[in-house]
């Protein structure tokens, strides 16, 4: 029995000496996985990002889709997002295969006179074009209002684009409005010669006005309470009636009167007027007046 027994402790011996001397490498090619091979698509933005995976879809100048590495979402960008794409190992710019946009065309050439802004006094006159009209109607009221625009300021000298067939209008800062006018029909050289109005002065005249009418109001009344006291004295007294006393009165009607027509005058002299002539410095004849 011993001799057999120590055959195969020996036996036992060499196998495990030789399964130990076997290198590590012996193990079979399962056991050990791949790397993943790296998607070789990428997206460079112009924001400065970049997705990496696979292109599915490149429609130049519309979009790009691309199919995530990270994430595994799909992902579709504008063409304006993106700055370069690379794809089978080659690498694209945006830009080279971008069309250009076409160029905006040229806006077509004013149509209508050259106008020449001549003042009677020193004055910052503005023409004015009126771009739209608002009319709003309440229960007792009307709000009449305009949308306007400045064209040029004075002496102006440049040429007036009559195509939309607006009216215009003479401005400015402290000025009064002038009346409406069109240059539909104007061709060539115009120039109108303005005379400005103060607002100031026109406000003063509508205040003089309103004090006029107040007077002459106050004097009308008084003239009726003379007359009306002296009858009642002559009935009161049994007697003739005296003669009423309409001094004051008569004053304030005068002064009323005066006054009024002092404003009227003011608001007469403080809106603004002009008119227009054809042929150019030197060569004016009338066209209109306003």
């Amino acid at each position: 029995m011993m001799p057999c027994l120590q055959r195969t402790s020996a036996s036992l011996l060499v196998l495990t000496l030789f399964s130990a001397s076997l290198p590590a490498h012996a193990q079979p090619a399962e056991a050990v996985a791949a790397p993943a091979e790296q998607p070789g698509d990428r997206v460079h933005l112009v924001n400065g990002g970049m997705v990496q995976g696979s292109i599915l879809e490149v429609l130049p100048n519309d979009s790009l889709t691309i199919v995530s590495a990270a994430t595994g979402d799909r992902k579709t960008f504008s063409w304006s997002e993106v700055a370069a794409y690379e794809q089978g190992g080659q690498r694209i710019e945006v830009g080279a295969v971008a069309t250009p946009a076409p160029a905006a065309p040229e806006p077509p050439p004013a149509y209508g006179p050259r106008l020449h802004i001549e003042t009677t006094k020193p004055a910052s006159v503005q023409l004015y074009e009126i771009t739209g009209e608002m009319i709003a109607h309440g229960a007792n009221v009307t709000v009449h209002g305009i949308h306007y625009r400045s064209v040029c300021s004075a002496p102006c000298g440049g040429v007036i684009d009559t195509s939309r067939g607006s009216s215009f209008f003479f401005g400015g800062e402290g000025l009064t409005t002038s009346n409406r006018f069109n240059l539909a029909d104007a061709r060539g050289d115009v120039t109108a010669l303005v005379k400005p109005g103060r607002r100031g002065l026109r406000i003063g005249g509508i205040i003089t006005m309103s004090v006029g009418i107040s007077l002459m109001a106050l004097g009308g009344f008084l003239v009726w309470y003379a007359k009306s006291e002296a009858e009642f004295d002559a009935e009161l007294n049994g007697g003739p009636a005296r003669s009423p006393k309409y001094g004051a009165p008569i004053g304030l009607l005068v002064g009323g009167a005066a006054a009024l027509a002092g404003g009227i005058t003011m608001m007469v002299l403080g809106k603004t007027r002009f008119q227009l002539k054809t042929g150019g410095i030197g060569l004016l004849r009338p066209l209109r007046f306003g």
